[in-house]
C-alpha cells in the first residue's frame, strides 16, 4: 500500500470524526466502523468461496449457459 492511498484513509476517517465530543467517542465509532467493515468483508468472502465451491452452478447462473457451451468454440 503506497503512502498517498494510506494518507488519503486516515484524512477520510478524521475528517469523518472530526464532531465527536471526545477522544474516547471517536475510538468508539471507528472499532464499530471496523466492525461493520469486516462483518461486510466476510459476507463478500462468502459469495467467492461459493463460487469456488460450487463453480458449474455459480458459472451457468451469471453466465446464462454451462462454461462448455460458452466456449465451444474454443
Amino acid at each position: 500500500m503506497s503512502n498517498c492511498y494510506d494518507h488519503s484513509i486516515k484524512k477520510d476517517m478524521l475528517t469523518s470524526y472530526s464532531g465527536w465530543a471526545s477522544k474516547e467517542e471517536a475510538i468508539k465509532h471507528i472499532k464499530q466502523n471496523r466492525q461493520e467493515l469486516s462483518d461486510w468483508y466476510f459476507e463478500e468472502d462468502k459469495k467467492y468461496n461459493r463460487a469456488l465451491a460450487h463453480f458449474d452452478e455459480w458459472y451457468e447462473e451469471y453466465a446464462g449457459a454451462s462454461w462448455e457451451e460458452n466456449h465451444e468454440a474454443d
